[in-house]
């Protein structure tokens, strides 16, 4: 069984996870800009340490994207348009 384990499934494996994270924070993200549109706002806030691929693709958008981490409150994303 381990005999499979190769550097190139280490690879693809490696980046098949990181997709899926990659993927569920940009969609958290875009839940969160339609929630925050709908309620007639011009930003929104994420609760969430993004990757900087997150944010790479929320720029490429148009949108401007702030990191913050705060020792009470976490890491979060503010995100506006």
């Amino acid at each position: 069984m381990k005999e499979e384990i190769t550097a190139d499934w280490a690879r693809k494996t490696a980046e098949s996870v990181l997709g899926e994270k990659i993927n569920g924070q940009i969609k958290t993200c875009l839940d969160a800009i339609e929630r925050a549109v709908k309620a007639n706002q011009m930003a929104c806030s994420v609760g969430i340490y993004a990757d900087a691929l997150v944010v790479k693709d929320l720029n490429k958008r148009g949108f401007k994207v702030e990191q913050s981490n705060d020792q009470r409150d976490g890491s979060y994303l503010t995100i506006s348009w």
